[in-house]
């Protein structure tokens, strides 16, 4: 009886811990969430056989897996070397699990001098035209929280 006790305790304090798990996830999503129009915070994303890109602009490349899987990269600045035609190299391989916050980047540029642009998001899309069409409605967003932060909402005096 002694045993089944200490199972049954040990079961519920498992159960704790994972009854607060999501309160934490809660707090850390809060936390990296600062921007508006930012992507949705993620715990982890699994790459799959990572085969080849499209840029978007200097801040966005989509990376192909396959013929079916697209993952769009937000880079964390502008990334001046990014333009369609060049030769990029990433920090991961081909197939991997990446887990926030990222410390990998976007090798731009010839191998002796590449410039690495660091990475800021990973998330899986659809295709590239949708990566595209989630980029536009971003920036319109953000750019409207920008007009409306800088908006006078006081009435002229005259």
């Amino acid at each position: 009886m002694k045993r089944l006790t200490s199972s049954v305790l040990a079961g519920l304090g498992g159960l704790a811990l994972l009854a607060g798990a999501p309160a934490q996830a809660l707090t850390l999503a809060q936390d990296t969430a600062t921007e508006p129009g930012a992507p949705p915070p993620q715990e982890r994303i699994r790459l799959i056989n990572v085969n080849g890109y499209s840029v978007i602009d200097r801040e966005h490349v989509v990376l192909n897996g396959g013929a079916s899987r697209h993952y769009l990269v937000t880079l964390r600045h502008r990334c001046s070397g990014l333009r369609s035609g060049v030769r990029i190299a990433t920090s991961f391989p081909a197939t991997t699990t990446l887990h926030p916050p990222y410390i990998e980047y976007i090798h731009v540029g010839d191998s002796i001098s590449p410039m690495g642009c660091a990475i800021q998001t990973v998330e899986e899309v659809e295709s590239v035209d949708a990566a595209r069409t989630l980029v536009a409605d971003r920036a319109a967003a953000a750019e409207a929280a920008e007009e409306a932060e800088n908006a006078d909402d006081t009435p002229s005096l005259r």
